[in-house]
């Protein structure tokens, strides 16, 4: 008697999926969005490594004081244009670490 066909390719790619699964389970977990931690108020850098970081606002590598943080935004360049305008903000940071079009944008004012 021949075995279901569903079973056979569940013995077949089940290794596979399980291997796919474990993979995006752990970079999810594991993903470093370097504006993860910055709130509004902080001043920020550009950060080579993390992209954005906070720093001290008197900082000389102070790039400008944060207004708006939104996470899990569109980080295309008219999302992020509409998102900081609404906010007062021409000047935007988001996230390297963005998936599939998503990550976090950061809304920066220059100091006064």
């Amino acid at each position: 008697m021949p075995k279901p066909a569903s079973a056979s390719n569940l013995r077949r790619f089940g290794p596979l999926l399980l291997a796919v699964l474990a993979f995006l389970v752990f970079r999810a977990v594991t993903s470093d969005d370097g504006a993860q931690d910055i709130t509004p108020g902080q001043c920020v850098t550009a950060d080579p490594a993390r992209d954005v970081r906070a720093v001290d606002c008197s900082d000389p590598s102070a790039l400008g004081k944060v207004v708006f943080v939104q996470r899990e935004a569109f980080t295309d360049d008219s999302s992020v244009r509409r998102i900081c305008s609404d906010h007062g903000s021409t000047r935007a940071f988001t996230s390297a670490a963005s998936q599939g079009g998503t990550g976090t944008v950061v809304c920066v004012v220059p100091l006064s």
